[in-house]
């Protein structure tokens, strides 16, 4: 198959999270696969830095980078690439399948214009961007009026990271029949020579401090208010925690240090910024847990790329890795909102971490047979198949 990838991020765009690595791995899967994988994208790397535009080739990926309008404004998720009409009206016939990326953008309703003008068939994986939350509601709302409805309607099929998105999908008057689960993948190789244990804590002079560890974007709706009241009664009983808060600010880290501040454990909490893949992996090494309490989430890496540094995890149910975690018997669950259960389940981890030694094995012996690239690009190699015949 000829497939394009359509992304408003692609590596090394790291900052925007997880979705650049699963679309960068999928497609690299897919080559390995022997299918020819074009790639289109901004060149958007976080709020300041741009890659240059240009065409290259990544891992056998042919990658077409194109400038956005305004840096600044595709750091807050309104990418306004140059090129997207010349390059689709050039070469939509070329491919026999597009994959589009997230749901509101740009480029994904340009291109169902000519998709639909050229036949060319088309799959979406919304990457939990189905749901109108956090911000910019009324021009979510706008957006899905003008074209995000019809982006849902004329897909083939919308693929869900979890059974939480695809909730989130059946909400939108999705029907089922057009949704399919794959999980995101995830390449394990990459967390096999992981860092000797202590690098993170040393450099941030946290020698002998238990590490509980949220690592993410900073935002409302990740659970962090809960978070720091949990943390904030475990200091209570226990003086030898710090609470990293590690990731790049989305304009709520300033409120998040007013509350530290005001209940008086500024001393107690560490806020990183973005971490580059070193310090990520020395992070995750030295952590005593990795808690993951957002309110949603259609799937979260994090917890997975914990269990495969051998670090325990807590993590909310109503996210799409909670629900894989409780499938795999990996980790601690607690309903979001539950701050009790959460203070409990990090206090269990801190007070007893040896008995969750079988659950972190679980979790690694799940994430290798159920989450690697060969078995999910199979998995994406029939939808798409699948898809390209209905159009026939």
């Amino acid at each position: 198959m000829n497939i394009l990838q359509v992304t408003p991020y692609f590596p090394p765009a790291w900052a925007y999270g997880g979705p650049p690595r699963v679309i960068y791995e999928l497609s690299r899967e897919l080559v390995r696969q022997g299918h020819a994988v074009t790639t289109l994208t901004t060149d958007a790397l976080d709020s300041r830095r741009r890659a240059a535009p240009r065409r290259e080739t990544i891992d056998g990926i042919e990658v077409v980078r194109l400038r956005n309008l305004s840096n600044a404004l595709a750091w807050h998720q309104a990418f306004l690439p140059v090129g997207v009409i010349s390059f689709v009206r050039k070469h939509i016939d070329d491919f026999d399948i597009v994959h589009l990326h997230t749901l509101r953008t740009v480029q994904n309703a340009l291109i169902h214009r000519f998709s639909s003008r050229h036949g060319t068939p088309y799959v979406l994986s919304a990457h939990g961007s189905v749901q109108r939350i956090v911000r910019q509601t009324t021009l979510k709302a706008i957006f899905d009026q003008l074209t995000g409805n019809r982006l849902l309607r004329d897909a083939r099929k919308l693929i869900a990271q979890s059974n939480v998105e695809r909730r989130e999908y059946e909400s939108a008057g999705v029907p089922g029949a057009k949704i399919s689960v794959v999980s995101n993948g995830i390449d394990a190789s990459m967390y096999e020579n992981l860092p000797a244990p202590g690098g993170f804590a040393k450099s941030f002079d946290l020698d002998g401090k238990h590490l509980i560890t949220y690592l993410g974007r900073l935002s409302p709706g990740k659970g962090l208010d809960d978070l720091f009241a949990a943390f904030r009664e475990i200091l209570q009983v226990r003086q030898d925690c710090v609470l990293v808060v590690a990731g790049p600010d989305d304009g709520y880290q300033s409120q998040l240090a007013r509350l530290a501040e005001r209940v008086s454990m500024s001393d107690r909490v560490l806020f990183t910024g973005y971490l580059g893949s070193l310090q990520k992996l020395q992070l995750l090494v030295d952590s005593a847990v990795i808690v993951y309490p957002a309110a949603y989430e259609s799937f979260g890496l994090v917890p997975v790329e914990a269990l495969l540094c051998g670090t325990p995890v807590v993590v909310s149910k109503e996210t799409g890795c909670g629900e894989l975690i409780e499938r795999a018997q990996a980790g601690i669950t607690f309903s979001f909102g539950d701050m009790t259960r959460l203070r409990d389940a990090l206090l269990a981890v801190l007070e007893d971490g040896q008995t969750m030694g079988p659950m972190v094995r679980r979790g690694r012996d799940f994430i290798l047979r159920e989450l690697n690239w060969t078995r999910i690009s199979k998995e994406m190699e029939s939808i798409y198949a699948s898809a390209i015949a209905t159009a026939n």
